[in-house]
């Protein structure tokens, strides 16, 4: 034995607590070693499925789920995408018609891949698909850092460990449909992720940007400004013990200075008609082409003289959560820009499969919240029933001509229910939690609330 080694056995031997402090930092490094490989062999299996099936069923990509109305809208299509960079391509403004409804960003992106075989798009898809899911689960990794001290007294917590949340991103049914039909949401739920968690890590000109390319990619990320203020507003007020209402209208200043600098950009090379065929074309909701959301056959039967007044109202319930749900649960913004999200994918003009993908990844980052939920064995098998039925109502619609609008807008309506519901019941559980650690004398007694 050496002489080093004698002296730290010695050492040890004299101060026991040192020996046990350098026991746990060994174990807990050798936690962390298995933990990343896990996330690493979830990634690459992930990605592979995903990259296995485009290559191997091209055909069932191209002519059956990117045709599907569940999983691709007038704002996320991608054959509209390669039509609108076929007509860029030979100088021909994508904008001038009523086909092309999607950023200039994924315009300038796209034309740099078209370029290329089919392969290079296939593994960009894949790819974002793998970085959201590398970024919720590093969000699950800051979450848990933050909120160990933020517990019910004498709660025993399960901490859903990063490579369980990117699992259950992944392998959702919904999120491998969504990526297989290259509908082009992806690229703003990976902004929105990267937002949420530039936020959450204190970067807050980051999450900023990230913000304002989500809300130029599909518009409504745009309420999620609210969470990052107040995120960037946490941070100081842990520092200095008060809210800084500056520190908040800075943020939003510069988000209005990053979106309105991306807008004079996007003016100036493509015109000012690209802001009518995207921001306007969905406030508007012109194109009523079904989908599984509410605008779609609500505005095909109301009268020409209401609808100025109806679309003002369906967009404002979506848009106008934002400042209430934020402010209302402002000691915790990414649960706020969570809730947000859900209630992007249930509002929204042009929703789809993949919106609900996203809400679906953020909820394990709550897993606390999971014991408080009342109502989610009836919002799960509301939004399985959605899910189900539509594909089945469509065919009876479309296909077969047995049926009609309503049997395919009936299965709208649950699965938009379904996803009120668990928003609902997510709120109160989270309200109820929060009772419970201020106080926590209430824990075994009902809450009525007159």
């Amino acid at each position: 034995m050496s002489a080093d080694s004698e002296q730290n056995t010695a050492a040890a031997e004299q101060n026991p607590d040192t020996a046990i402090i350098a026991a746990l930092k060994r174990q807990l490094l050798r936690t962390e070693a298995a933990e990343r490989r896990r996330l690493l062999r979830v990634l690459i299996t992930g990605s592979a499925i995903r990259l296995i099936i485009l290559v191997a069923f091209p055909g069932l990509v191209s002519h059956y789920l990117s045709s599907r109305v569940e999983l691709s809208t007038p704002v996320t299509s991608y054959k509209r995408l390669v039509e609108g960079v076929h007509l860029s391509i030979h100088n021909t403004s994508p904008y001038d018609g009523g086909l092309f409804h999607q950023s200039p960003l994924l315009l300038i992106l796209f034309r740099l891949l078209h370029v290329l075989p089919d392969l290079f798009t296939n593994i960009v898809y894949v790819a974002v698909d793998a970085m959201i899911a590398l970024t919720l689960a590093k969000l699950a990794a800051a979450k848990a850092d933050k909120s160990k001290s933020n517990r019910v007294p004498g709660e025993i917590r399960f901490v859903c460990t990063p490579s369980a949340v990117a699992t259950m991103y992944l392998f959702n049914p919904l999120t491998v449909a969504t990526t297989l039909a290259k509908s082009t949401i992806v690229f703003s739920h990976l902004a929105i992720v990267s937002a949420l968690y530039a936020g959450i890590s204190g970067l807050t000109n980051q999450a900023i940007m990230f913000t304002a390319v989500a809300a130029h990619l599909s518009l409504y990320p745009a309420v999620l400004i609210a969470p990052i203020a107040l995120m960037a507003a946490v941070s100081r007020k842990q520092a200095q013990q008060r809210w800084l209402v500056g520190d908040i209208a800075l943020t939003l200043a510069k988000f209005a200075f990053a979106t309105g600098a991306l807008h004079l950009l996007f003016a100036a090379v493509f015109g000012t008609q690209y802001f009518m065929a995207t921001v306007d074309f969905t406030l508007r909701a012109a194109d009523l082409q079904p989908n599984v959301g509410l605008f779609w056959y609500f505005f095909i039967e109301i009268f020409d003289e209401f609808r100025p007044f109806f679309f003002v109202v369906f967009q404002l319930t979506a848009l106008a959560f934002a400042v209430p749900v934020s402010w209302r649960f402002r000691d915790d913004p990414l649960f706020a820009g969570t809730m947000l999200v859900g209630i992007i994918s249930a509002l929204k003009s042009y929703p789809s499969w993949g919106d609900l993908s996203l809400f679906l990844g953020l909820l394990p980052l709550f897993e606390e919240l999971a014991k408080y939920l009342q109502y989610s064995f009836l919002s799960a098998n509301l939004l399985m029933y959605g899910v189900g039925l539509a594909p089945v109502f469509w065919h009876l619609w479309i296909e077969l001509g047995t049926g009609n609008a309503n049997f395919f807008y009936a299965a709208t309506l649950v699965y938009v229910f379904g996803q009120i519901t668990l928003l609902f019941d997510l709120g109160g559980a989270k309200l109820r939690r929060e009772l419970d650690i201020h106080y926590p004398e209430t824990r075994t007694r009902t809450v009525i609330q007159e």
